[in-house]
């Protein structure tokens, strides 16, 4: 059975990561100390932990749910039983 690919997932993830991570950059270096800097930084620093956050909870999602797929694809086998005499 194949995965489905993550490589747009990660794009994604990555480029949402960069954003805040300049966006913070830029508030900490060049931006002036007020209430709306703040508020930005602080809902950048809240997406950048969701983000994390989402990307953890939907890997381990999507594993269990490939893991749950293999198992129903298995075919029963019974286990070897010692002969009675």
């Amino acid at each position: 059975m194949d995965k489905p690919s993550w490589r747009m997932r990660r794009r994604i993830i990555v480029a949402t990561l960069i954003f805040c991570a300049g966006e913070v950059i830029y508030l900490t270096g060049w931006g002036d100390d007020t209430d709306l800097a703040s508020t930005i930084a602080n809902g950048v620093l809240i997406l950048a932990g969701s983000v994390i956050g989402s990307y953890v909870f939907g890997a381990v999602w999507d594993d269990r749910n490939v893991m749950a797929m293999r198992r129903r694809r298995r075919p029963d086998v019974p286990y070897p039983t010692e002969p009675e005499e």
